[in-house]
């Protein structure tokens, strides 16, 4: 319990100085990277909102935060005008690609320090905890 409290106190990201919320950043780079990885040109909220695994109402807020500062552009799909797509502007794309690249270098301090073995492990056992978790809140994913 110790060490799970000892991660409640330090600050390992470096202070937010960014006019931006860490939960708006935490949007403009899903949104990066999963119009990377899927190839698409842009999330809807639903999307968003299943990898943040929160309520679309919530991302909803935060992406109109994001239309009205000129970080995200909405549009209609042409098929079906109900959905509309979210996709990250010039100022957005330059946003997220300093923010992945930070979080990149700060991974990769981390495994620099504890090298590449104990950080493997590392990984696998943070993600037996987190399915640990899943499980005792029941919240296990299926897909």
């Amino acid at each position: 319990m110790e060490v799970f409290q000892q991660f409640s106190k330090i600050n390992w990201q470096k202070p937010n100085t960014s006019p931006l919320k860490p939960s708006e950043i935490r949007v403009l780079v899903t949104i990066r990277m999963g119009t990377e990885k899927s190839g698409r040109q842009g999330l809807t909220v639903s999307d968003i909102s299943r990898l943040h695994k929160v309520t679309s109402p919530t991302i909803t807020q935060m992406v109109n935060s994001l239309l009205a500062q000129g970080y995200v552009t909405r549009s209609s799909d042409p098929q079906d005008k109900r959905v509309s797509g979210i996709t990250l502007t010039d100022k957005g794309e330059r946003f997220a690609d300093t923010a992945v690249a930070r979080i990149r270098d700060t991974f990769k301090g981390m495994i620099d320090y504890l090298g590449k073995e104990q950080s493997d492990a590392l990984v696998d056992i943070l993600n037996g905890v987190y399915h640990y978790f899943e499980e005792l809140n029941g919240q296990v994913d299926e897909s």
